[in-house]
Formats: structure tokens, C-alpha cells, sequence
């Protein structure tokens, strides 16, 4: 076996994972000490408390709120209170977006607790969590399908917070994986004026320009209406790699009477970026080649041009005995621009065994590829009366459809071979030909369709304890009408649901929960038959407050995901097992993965005028039966065991008022990734690395503010994605400085 390790970032892990947890401990600790002074307060403190305590409908909104933290979160449908729901929760709130500048949600999830980030190329980015994959996120609490090559990363401008919900979500979406459920809340209009732009200017000539206008259109704000634009324009470290973005949101809201309202929006988002095949190359041995962080394997005529369309509606009942309506539809198109896809392909010769720096080129061009997706929810929940006590009800239904064409092209053209890629100029080395593009056939679609009844009831079994016991049924089919051996469906897949929670005090209380999801697999065994749904089974249990009026949150948990009933082969079978494979031996549903883990959270008000958003997570991932090659092993290597996410800052008063400083750390312990077996099996390590930032915010008066960001502030060298062989070496972003302007009606 080879092995090669990746030197450039060096970390003695033993001793910042001990660090990491002390400063971990001490984060949840502090909140538990504050609390501890609050209950031991004088009554008279009590007394005044009570007088300013405010009832009546909270706004879930985190927009002008000014905090790290909130309270609320819209994720799990029928529940508003995050300490409702016995799984982790994570809201990234509009300040936080605006602190650190987060731009789209690769910004957000790079810096999410529990999550993180892989790269099949420049343009298709992963996301996963306990090892799993996110294979969907929601808008506005509606699933939708993402990955691909159609699909851009939404832009922040349009969300008023993020909210992760980690862990097995099959209540909430039917078919996933086990890994995170992730909705997007968008802004919606306000009653009152308002009206904001910000303007960026970064390195590597980033522009970046932002409006925001929301109105009541009659005079009692009945009827309002909002709408953000966005052009953001920038190049990359690389050379030649640049993409240009434009998003258009517009919303309205109209209160049909005090108890009804009716929303719709759209949002369009048009993206033309050059794109890439891939990142950089190692050695023979795996070993990176260590060439200048600014290279760019690619050609500057390279495109990856696409759009995505949204088309939202919703209305909200809400009857005088408490219970409410709410009905939900969105329509997306995410679409490859007519002939959108040209790209340069990097390839090293087979029969190349002497110098890792010499490879090919040829050209693909691409188009056809469209995604088409309707989702429609409908969710009533409210309360009951039942043995003297007070419970709730949520029930509801669920429908998504997705209409598929692959993409389709032609590839392998205009072959130059023997190109060193130390001398390769992406402006001049490979000139653009005309593609021909009559021979390449259009692809036919396949269609992917599920439907689902739910409910859940929280019982109220004593003051300090509510049981919640649920459960979904889901059909799912996959038709492809041009093989329609390939068909597959899923009838009346249960999926239970399950949890306790415990009011510890009213400020903390403990849960624990069961949950599932199912994933579909189109595998056959001996006798033909469709092998039934992977199953993802998640035990929670943990700790949840909240102090100050949410002001400031806290959070602890354990987990264990075991995802069984994975295809693998039958030993005992036959080989082949003709005809419905034609190698190996047959399949049977006896594969198992495990992951288990902790997790650690702190957002909000220390102090006044500091804050802080803080999370740690403990993950160990592994193959409990699977191949011989994959038995044992992590799921993904390349996800630490160890990752912290921090970020603070100070709001000063006195003379200097109206300034705010913060910074932060993303760091993570190491990381492997290994390719092919046995004598010829390669494996490239890398350190652990943190990754630091800082901003700083002066605000002249309440309309005009200046905000500083620098990421990567010791401008660290490290991969955020790697492997031995291909061209799967991704160096992370070096130092990048932004300056933002916004101004504020």
C-alpha cells in the first residue's frame, strides 16, 4: 500500500480536541450558571420580571431582531418553539448572515454546526451531515430536490434565516437520508416602509449589489409587497474562473380578514460561470503536486450557464377556537441555458507513468438538462381537550413531483495531448472550436413522484412532561416511460414518529426521540422482487434552554443513526444472477451503516452588547456490513470526527458607539481519503486546520453602516477537498477581504 500525507496543514490533534471540548463544556456550562442566578434572584427581581413579560402572537421573523440567536423556528410543521422539537436545531438568523457575509448557502452550511461540504467539480456541491448526504432542502417549509448540474446555490439576500434541523426527518419529507433537513425562510413583507441596499466590493474584483424594498400598498397594510435584486459579480483566486449572478424575489401578502392570509411570490436567479472538470491532480503516489494556489485547470471560454425559477403560493386560516389552516404550493424549474454547458476536459494518459505534470485536453459541450419539480403540503393543527387536560393535534398531507431530462451533448473533441499543466494558460493554451451538436439526441424524462398523510399528536401527560407520538404514510414511484423495466414504486411506507420531552425548569428542558426515513432502492433479488426501502432509525436524547427571552440559547445532545437494509451481495445466490444482473452474485437487503456522535450549541446574549454562535460536533461514522473493502471503514473519510464553528462580536457603547467587532474560527480535525485496493491502494492524509475571520461594522446614524469581513485572515493553505487519484485536489479559498456599504429607510 501507498500512503502519502498531505504536510500542509499539521495539527496536533489530541491536544486541540481536549481544548475544543473544555471550550465546548464551558459554552453550555455558561448559560446553566446564568440560569443558576436567575432562579436564585430575590422575589422582588421576580416580581419585576413578570410585569414586562409580553404576550400575545411572537413574530418568528429574525430580521431586525439584531441577534445571533432565536427562539423559533418553522422547520417541524405545528411546532414554533425549537425547544418544542426533540431533535438539534440550528437557526442561522438574518444577523448572522449579514455579520459574516454569507452570500449564498454555501457560505451558511460551510459554517453550519453538524454540517459538511464536498466537491464533484466547481460547479456541484454537496452537502451532508452524520456522514449523510442532504439530498433536499425546503423552501418555506416545502421540499424540494437539489444537486445536479442545473442547480445554483440560493443567494442569501432573499431569506430572513436558515434553519437545520439535524438527523432522520421521514415526518417531515417522506423518502431522505439520515443526515438533515434544511428550510430556507424568506423574507416576507412588513406594514410599515423599509427599504435597504447594500453595496460590496471584495478581492479578485467582486461587485456586489443588493436592493430590498418592502411597502403596504393600502392604507391599513393589509395588502403589501416586497421585492429584493441582486447582480453580484466576481472573479476567483484561480485564473480565468469568474461567474456573474442575478436574482429577482418578489413577494405579496394580502390579509383577506384579521384570521386569513394569502401569499404568493416568485424569484428568478440567473447564473453564467466558467466552471471546471475538476480541481487539481496529485502525484502517482496521491501526494499533492503542490502547484500555485491560482491555477486553473481550465479554459476561460469554459461556461456552465443556468437558471432557476420559483413560483410560490400559500394561504393561512387561523378559526377562533385555535386551530389553523395552512396550504402551500411551489412550482421550480432549475434549467442548463440553451447550449449553456461548454467545457475544457483535463485527462492524465493510462500509459503515463513518469511525469504526473503531463495530461490531455479535449472539449464537451452539453445542453437539454432541466429539472421540473411541484410541491403541494396542506397542515392543519390546534388544540384538544382530552381526560381534563389540554393537548394539539397536527395532521396534514403532502404531494411532490419531480419531471426530470438529463442532459445530452457530445464529448472526447479536439484532443491535444502532452500538455503540462505548470504551463498552461487558460486565456490562450486551448482555443474554443464550434461544437457540432446535430448527432447528439435529446434525452427522454423520467418522472419521480410521492405523496404522504401524516400527523402527530403532543400529549400532555403531566405539567412538566408532553409525549409526542406520530407517524406518516408514503407512496413513492420512480417511471422512466422510455425503460420501463426500470420502473419501481413504493406503496404505504409507515414511518414512525416519537419523543418526550421533560420541563426541567422553564427555562431548560430534556428530550428524547425516535425517528426514521426510508430510502428507495430500484434492486432486485433472486426472485425478481424490488428489495424493500432503506431504513434510517435516529435515538436522540439532550438538552435544550433558553434565557432572557430567547435572547440567548443552549443546547447538548447525544445520537445514533443506524441505516439498515442497504443491497448487498447474497454469497449464497448464484453468480451471475442472471437476468437481473449480469455479473456478481444476487442481492439481498442485509447492509448496515451506524453513525453516533454529540453535539454542542450556543447562540445569543452573553453579556450585553456581546454575542456569540458557537457549536461543536462529535461524529464517528462507519460500515457495519458492506463489502469487505467498505466493512469497518468511516462512510466518509473525508468528514472529520472533530469540527467547531465559532464566531463572536461586541457592540461598544459609550465613546465609541456605533461600532461592532467580532471574529470567529471554523476548524476541524483530520481527515483521509483513500483509492483502489489492496497492493495498488493509495491513501493521502490531511491535518487538521482552523480557518479564522473577522469583521468589523461602524454604523455613521441609523441609516448608514460600513462593514469590514475578512475571511481567512492568516490566509492558511490548506484543501478543502482532496484525493489520491483524478482531479480531486480543491485548495480552500486564500485570504479574501470584503467592504459593504448598506444603507438603511
Amino acid at each position: 500500500m501507498s500512503r502519502a500525507r498531505v504536510v500542509i496543514a499539521p495539527s496536533p490533534l489530541a491536544q486541540r480536541t481536549r481544548r475544543t471540548l473544555l471550550c465546548a463544556s464551558l459554552a453550555l456550562a455558561y448559560p446553566l450558571a446564568l440560569h443558576a442566578t436567575e432562579t436564585e434572584a430575590p422575589a422582588d427581581a421576580d416580581k419585576t420580571m413578570q410585569t414586562v413579560t409580553v404576550t400575545g402572537t411572537v413574530d418568528n421573523t429574525t430580521e431586525n431582531s439584531g441577534s445571533l440567536a432565536s427562539r423559533k423556528a418553522s422547520v417541524m410543521k405545528g411546532f414554533d418553539d425549537v425547544r418544542d422539537i426533540p431533535q438539534p436545531v440550528t437557526v442561522i438568523t438574518r444577523q448572522l448572515l449579514d455579520d459574516r457575509n454569507f452570500l449564498d448557502m454555501h457560505d451558511v452550511l460551510q459554517n453550519t454546526p453538524g454540517v459538511t461540504v464536498d466537491y464533484t467539480d466547481s460547479e456541484r456541491v454537496s452537502f451532508h451531515s452524520r456522514g449523510y448526504q442532504i439530498d433536499a432542502i425546503q423552501v418555506d417549509g416545502l421540499t424540494m430536490a437539489i444537486g445536479g448540474s442545473t442547480y445554483i446555490q440560493p443567494d442569501t439576500a432573499t431569506l430572513d434565516r436558515v434553519e437545520v434541523l439535524r438527523g432522520s426527518a421521514g415526518m417531515l419529507r417522506g423518502s431522505g437520508n439520515p443526515s438533515a433537513t434544511v428550510n430556507m425562510v424568506r423574507k416576507r413583507p412588513a406594514k410599515d416602509f423599509q427599504a435597504s441596499a447594500n453595496v460590496t466590493a471584495g478581492r479578485w474584483d467582486r461587485y456586489r449589489v443588493a436592493a430590498d424594498v418592502s411597502t403596504p400598498l393600502n392604507a391599513d397594510g393589509s395588502l403589501r409587497a416586497r421585492a429584493v435584486a441582486v447582480v453580484d459579480d466576481k472573479h476567483f483566486f484561480q485564473k480565468a474562473k469568474q461567474e456573474r449572478r442575478e436574482v429577482l424575489y418578489g413577494v405579496v401578502d394580502y390579509d383577506l380578514s384579521p384570521k386569513t392570509t394569502v401569499s404568493a411570490s416568485l424569484q428568478h436567479t440567473d447564473l453564467d460561470a466558467t466552471g471546471a472538470w475538476g480541481g487539481m491532480p496529485g502525484n502517482f503516489d496521491g501526494s499533492p503536486l503542490f502547484l500555485p494556489r491560482d491555477t486553473y485547470l481550465g479554459a476561460d471560454w469554459n461556461r456552465w450557464n443556468r437558471y432557476n425559477d420559483e413560483a410560490y403560493a400559500a394561504m393561512e386560516h387561523r378559526f377562533d377556537n385555535g386551530w389553523s389552516l395552512e396550504a402551500k404550493a411551489m412550482w421550480t424549474r432549475m434549467a442548463m441555458k440553451e447550449n449553456g454547458f461548454k467545457q475544457s476536459y483535463f485527462a492524465r494518459a493510462a500509459n503515463e507513468k513518469t511525469n504526473p505534470y503531463l495530461y490531455g485536453v479535449t472539449t464537451a459541450q452539453y445542453t437539454g438538462d432541466r429539472n421540473t419539480q411541484r410541491a403541494f403540503n396542506v397542515t392543519a393543527n390546534g388544540p384538544f381537550t382530552l381526560f381534563g387536560r389540554k393537548h394539539e393535534l397536527i395532521v396534514g398531507a403532502e404531494r411532490i413531483n419531480n419531471e426530470t431530462y438529463a442532459t445530452y451533448g457530445v464529448g472526447n473533441l479536439f484532443p491535444v495531448a502532452n500538455v503540462d499543466i505548470r504551463t498552461f494558460d487558460p486565456y490562450s493554451s486551448y482555443p474554443e472550436r464550434a461544437v457540432d451538436m446535430s448527432t447528439a439526441v435529446p434525452a427522454k424524462p423520467t418522472y419521480t413522484r410521492q405523496k404522504g398523510v401524516y400527523g402527530t399528536a403532543r400529549l400532555s401527560v403531566l405539567d412538566p412532561l408532553t409525549l409526542l407520538v406520530g407517524g406518516r404514510l408514503s407512496w413513492w414511484e420512480y417511471e422512466a416511460p422510455s425503460t420501463p423495466a426500470s420502473n419501481y414504486r413504493i406503496r404505504r411506507e409507515a414511518t414512525p414518529y416519537a419523543g418526550l420531552l421533560y420541563d426541567i425548569t422553564p427555562n431548560l428542558n430534556a428530550y428524547i426521540s425516535y425517528t426514521e426515513i426510508f430510502t428507495p432502492q430500484n434492486v432486485k433479488d433472486v426472485n425478481g422482487n424490488i428489495l424493500p426501502p432503506v431504513r434510517g432509525e435516529d435515538y436522540e436524547a439532550g438538552l435544550k434552554g433558553d434565557w432572557f427571552g430567547g435572547r440567548l440559547t443552549a443546547s447538548a445532545g447525544v445520537f445514533k443513526i443506524a441505516n439498515e437494509g442497504k443491497a448487498v451481495e447474497d454469497t449464497t445466490s448464484f453468480d451471475p444472477c442472471l437476468p437481473w444482473f449480469t455479473s456478481g452474485f444476487c442481492r439481498i437487503a442485509g447492509g448496515k451503516t451506524e453513525s453516533r456522535g454529540w453535539e454542542l450549541e450556543l447562540a445569543g446574549e452573553l453579556l450585553p452588547g456581546w454575542q456569540m454562535q458557537a457549536g461543536y460536533t462529535n461524529t464517528r461514522t462507519k460500515y457495519v456490513t458492506d463489502t469487505v473493502a467498505n466493512t469497518g471503514n468511516p462512510l466518509r473519510t473525508l468528514d472529520p470526527r472533530h469540527k467547531l464553528n465559532l464566531f463572536t462580536n461586541y457592540r461598544f457603547g459609550s465613546t465609541l458607539a456605533g461600532l461592532t467587532v467580532g471574529g470567529g474560527v471554523r476548524t476541524q480535525s483530520d481527515s483521509y481519503a483513500t483509492s483502489g485496493t489492496g497492493a495498488a491502494q493509495l491513501t493521502t492524509l490531511h491535518g487538521g486546520y482552523s480557518i479564522f475571520n473577522a469583521m468589523a461594522t461602524y454604523r455613521f446614524n441609523e441609516r448608514y453602516a460600513l462593514q469590514l469581513n475578512v475571511d481567512n485572515l492568516f490566509d492558511k493553505v490548506y484543501y478543502k477537498k482532496f484525493a489520491p487519484t483524478g482531479i480531486s485536489y480543491y485548495y480552500g479559498d486564500p485570504r479574501n477581504v470584503t467592504l459593504t456599504l448598506r444603507a438603511s429607510l
